[in-house]
């Protein structure tokens, strides 16, 4: 029986030496990410912050259990492992409903992501610097010679593949954009009297590398759904195609951690109500 309760101790150490490593990566992530300002608005941050909350009662719940199953078995040794234990149990509780949630709201999130997508189109590109970059990303890559040399140097190259996209569901996404509408139509079209004969679409929108036919090929008429030398396909599908196969890996990595939290707080729980012998017994 010794045996079966070392192996279980051996075990248990490096499971929480994981869990510890986790929680510590996810407190550092979250909380380098809240100082760069990556989270962006107010859902954003409140999500690193439940990123970096849950992070930290893991490493706690982890170094609990480790200062539990290291001690020598006094009371202090078992407290530290019964507080591991709780706070194990609420770390897996939360990944657990956040799986659960996820699953039960995969098509609404899908939705929303169209929709900040088509938002980016339509009221962000050309005025947000970083929304700018990450579209012509997702749209070329940032490969592109036309691409100006700011762009291509960029913190979001090598983030997205290149989809070979325009819009977020067609070309026409561009004809009533912020971008196309504002400062571009100023300055190459000054009728006022009339709606504009064409429109104009970024440079990342160009299947060709030479910059004079993606130059021709930008001038859009406004009848058409798009011009010789412009990618045909929308961006949105495609994006939600890119995510998912790009989830699979993350996804596996976290199902994998849920089930060593279960099998864990399991071993945890052995440990804990493994029977002592009293203080004033002897042999």
């Amino acid at each position: 029986m010794s045996r079966c309760y070392a192996l279980m101790k051996c075990l248990l150490i490096f499971f929480n030496i994981i869990f510890l490593l986790v929680g510590l990566g996810a407190c550092s992530f979250a909380g380098w990410a809240l100082w760069e300002g990556a989270g962006g608005g107010g859902a954003g941050r409140a999500g690193l912050s439940c990123v970096a909350a849950w992070g930290a009662v893991l490493a706690l719940g982890a170094a609990g259990t480790l200062r539990g199953v290291g001690g020598e078995g006094g009371a202090g040794s078992v407290c530290a492992l019964r507080v591991g234990l709780a706070l194990l149990a609420l770390a897996c509780a939360a990944e657990a409903a956040a799986a659960a949630w996820g699953a039960a709201h995969a098509p609404q999130l899908r939705h929303a992501l169209r929709d900040r997508l088509r938002d980016t189109v339509a009221h962000d590109y050309g005025l947000v610097h970083s929304r700018t970059h990450m579209l012509d990303a997702i749209q070329h890559g940032l490969s592109l010679s036309i691409l100006s040399e700011e762009t291509q140097s960029s913190d979001v190259r090598g983030w997205f593949p290149q989809l070979q996209c325009c819009g977020a569901e067609s070309v026409r996404d561009w004809q009533q954009s912020a971008w196309a509408g504002g400062e571009r139509r100023a300055a190459l079209d000054l009728s006022v009297s009339a709606p504009a004969a064409y429109y104009w679409v970024p440079a990342s929108c160009c299947a060709t590398e030479e910059a004079w036919e993606c130059e021709a090929a930008r001038r859009v008429a406004a009848a058409s759904r798009g011009a010789a030398g412009l990618y045909e396909a929308g961006c949105g599908a495609r994006v939600l195609a890119a995510l998912e196969r790009g989830a699979r890996a993350p996804l596996a990595a976290a199902a994998a951690l849920l089930a060593a939290h279960v099998l864990a707080l399991l071993l945890a729980l052995a440990l804990a109500a493994k029977p002592r012998p009293r203080a004033g017994y002897k042999a």
